[in-house]
């Protein structure tokens, strides 16, 4: 912008001079300084505005596009497929009891889970936000058997280990599929009475 300004006062400059030339030869010589003078203002002009546009706009391009691409969440793989529904027989179903591991004064969330044959089985919720892997061991780098969604229903079984500071439930969807997902992204539901 600055040598845009610059070349614009000495184009403007340049032009006064052109009367004061006593020969033709002496006119056509400053008029052209002063053309070219001016062009160059123009040219610099224009290319200062397009910077200036760029720095300015650049703070409203990046938010954009932050706000255009996704966070990095695993896409799950959905396949519906319809399968005959199985025959149930009424039978008396395995329980759970839960033994603490360690006396606490308040119920703590990190109890072993036992199964007895005297109560229902207790089911959790997948409350993590976007889901979690149901994993075929109790590890970050167990294979991952299956995506869960936040909100599915897992029914509690009794393993149960810590490994990668977390602790490790043994559960079984709805599907069948049995597999291990880490305690801190399940909600216990409460056994009914």
């Amino acid at each position: 912008m600055l040598g845009a300004f610059y070349y614009a006062v000495r184009g403007i400059g340049s032009k006064s001079r052109v009367q004061r030339q006593m020969y033709n030869v002496g006119q056509v010589e400053v008029k052209r300084a002063s053309q070219v003078s001016l062009v160059r203002a123009a040219t610099l002009f224009i290319v200062g505005l397009i910077f200036l546009g760029l720095f300015a706009a650049r703070p409203f391009v990046s938010r954009a596009i932050t706000s255009l691409v996704p966070a990095a969440t695993p896409t799950p793989e959905v396949t519906l497929t319809q399968e005959p529904a199985p025959q149930i027989a009424p039978t008396i179903g395995p329980t759970v009891e839960i033994i603490p591991t360690d006396p606490p004064a308040s119920p703590s969330p990190e109890a072993t889970i036992v199964p007895t044959a005297t109560s229902a089985p207790i089911t959790a919720v997948v409350s993590s936000g976007v889901g979690v892997w149901l994993r075929g061991a109790p590890s970050t780098s167990g294979e991952q058997l299956e995506w869960l969604l936040d909100g599915v229903v897992v029914t509690l079984l009794a393993g149960q280990e810590t490994t990668d500071d977390l602790v490790w439930q043994q559960v079984r969807t709805e599907a069948g599929d049995e597999g291990w997902v880490a305690r801190d992204f399940l909600t216990v539901n409460e056994p009914e009475p």
